[in-house]
């Protein structure tokens, strides 16, 4: 489909299409974006060549999107206004908003994660005494101690351990980016006893978490999935699934679980989420404080005045856009 741009930054909106495709860049997003604006500028009936803030917010506020989808818009125009001032056109750079999530991450109380490790240890979620019913409670407590991706956990090397320092070092992360991780004392413990034991098998593993029985490379997400899915029911610990694309507890739960633990660490020694916030989206490599932030949600009604906290503090860092 061919979209015919009309507006009064129709020109520039097709010369900065133009040029990426010349970079050999997609324009698809770039073109969506181009046309909503250039269809309410036509409909408004604008012909003063400025990329005013008024325009763009009542623009916005005109755009029936969620947050992140807002934000991407906001990105685009953002880069545009930038192409707009080389050419001296007057060009608002409109702020990114605060994103809205009706999703609300779920946090284990200490009751819930005391029946996790104690099935997980057990081997009650094994069918039979396999090399995983061993493996999986150290990943398990990776992912409860350091907050990773489960497949940052899962392809870790030995080579990315340093057990003298308590460091962990992620290198095959999200965004490709890399990130040094400080163990916690009692899970180094963990850690230094489970490398003994695979050193004493396999002297020249280079995963920590090497399925031998199969493939000899690292455990995949799935069966971790499945075998963790195992542990909460045989914990007692209720998931419903009651429509098919229904948001389950998952092992990502345990990453969420971490982030509201440490925010109320935090608190609890005197901290303000502003002074906080930084290094909590760094360690838990996030590009920016808006990926945590959704982390911080949590639908455990344990947590109240946590929770009351984690609203005001966020109001603070980021000050909500109202885009009326």
């Amino acid at each position: 489909m061919v979209i015919e741009l009309k507006g009064i930054f129709a020109p520039e909106m097709q010369g900065y299409l133009d040029l990426l495709q010349a970079t050999n860049r997609s324009t698809e997003n770039y073109l969506y974006t181009f046309h909503s604006l250039d269809k309410y500028l036509v409909k408004n009936n604008i012909t003063e060549k400025v990329l005013s803030e008024e325009l763009l917010t009542d623009w916005l506020a005109s755009r029936n999107i969620v947050g992140k989808t807002k934000n991407c818009e906001i990105c685009r125009i953002r880069i545009f206004a930038r192409y707009l001032k080389a050419f001296k056109i007057p060009a608002f750079e409109p702020d990114l908003c605060r994103e809205e999530s009706t999703y609300k991450a779920y946090t284990f109380s200490d009751e819930e994660m005391s029946r996790i490790f104690e099935v997980a240890d057990s081997g009650k979620a094994n069918y039979t005494d396999t090399e995983s019913g061993k493996i999986f409670p150290v990943v398990l407590r990776i992912l409860y101690g350091c907050g990773l991706r489960i497949t940052e956990a899962l392809t870790l090397k030995w080579k990315d351990v340093d057990l003298e320092n308590g460091i962990l070092m992620i290198t095959q992360a999200k965004y490709n980016k890399q990130r040094r991780v400080p163990i916690h004392s009692s899970l180094l413990d963990v850690l230094c006893q489970y490398k003994q034991c695979r050193t004493l098998r396999f002297p020249v593993e280079e995963y920590l978490f090497t399925n031998h029985e199969r493939t000899n490379a690292p455990y995949d997400y799935q069966t971790f999935g499945y075998w963790f899915l195992k542990v909460l029911s045989k914990g007692k610990i209720d998931n419903p699934h009651e429509n098919p694309f229904e948001r389950r507890i998952s092992t990502h739960a345990l990453r969420h679980n971490f982030t509201f633990r440490s925010f109320q660490k935090a608190v609890a020694q005197g901290r303000a989420l502003e002074e906080t916030a930084p290094y909590l989206a760094a360690y838990l490599g996030h590009e920016t404080f808006f990926g945590t932030e959704k982390y911080l949600t949590t639908d455990y009604t344990m947590y109240t005045d946590s929770q009351e906290r984690v609203a005001e503090a966020i109001q603070s860092v980021f000050p909500e856009v109202i885009f009326e």
